[in-house]
């Protein structure tokens, strides 16, 4: 008995994390990796909010100017996380969840595509920074507002349980988004 006992203890030690992520939940962290995590969240907010005001320009990814996924490429690089290019990759490399925390991503469709083709970090509060095509600029907006709500297709998190993963060098496809 004792050696079923313990197959059936890997079994679950197994099993349980997988359903965690498939069920968009996040694995809870060990004191240490919350601190680093909330380190890592403030330098990620500290370096969007900085870019507020800074021109959007498509396939932009610096503090001369931005797209949607080059601010969020460019804010997670100033807390030492490689991100892929494009808002459809950081999508689908993210680790899902119901509920974000500043400095994760929301993702949205905008366009007439049933892709996701636009994505902003949640600043907190209900709101989020993101380049806007339509303001021309890096801004703080709410998340209230008919347009954004409307339009959102999910949450995801780089920190916490999937930080390894972000920081591998990601191939991209295709142009940037934004």
């Amino acid at each position: 008995m004792p050696i079923r006992s313990c197959a059936h203890r890997v079994f679950l030690a197994l099993l349980l994390p997988g359903l965690f992520w498939l069920g968009g939940c996040a694995t809870p962290l060990a004191p240490a990796d919350r601190v680093t995590y909330t380190a890592a969240r403030q330098r990620i907010l500290g370096a969007a909010e900085r870019l507020i005001g800074t021109p959007y320009v498509l396939g932009g990814e610096s503090p001369g100017g931005v797209d949607c996924s080059g601010l969020v490429q460019y804010a997670y690089s100033q807390a030492g996380i490689r991100l892929p290019r494009t808002a459809i990759e950081q999508f689908q490399l993210g680790q899902p969840q119901r509920r974000v925390l500043p400095g994760d991503l929301l993702f949205f469709r905008t366009g007439n595509s049933a892709m996701v083709s636009h994505v902003g970090i949640y600043a907190g509060k209900g709101q989020m920074i993101h380049a806007s095509s339509g303001s021309n600029q890096v801004r703080k907006v709410s998340l209230n507002q008919r347009y954004w709500q409307q339009r959102l297709v999910g949450g995801a998190t780089f920190l916490g349980g999937t930080a390894p993963l972000a920081q591998q060098a990601a191939p991209t496809s295709g142009g940037p988004s934004g």
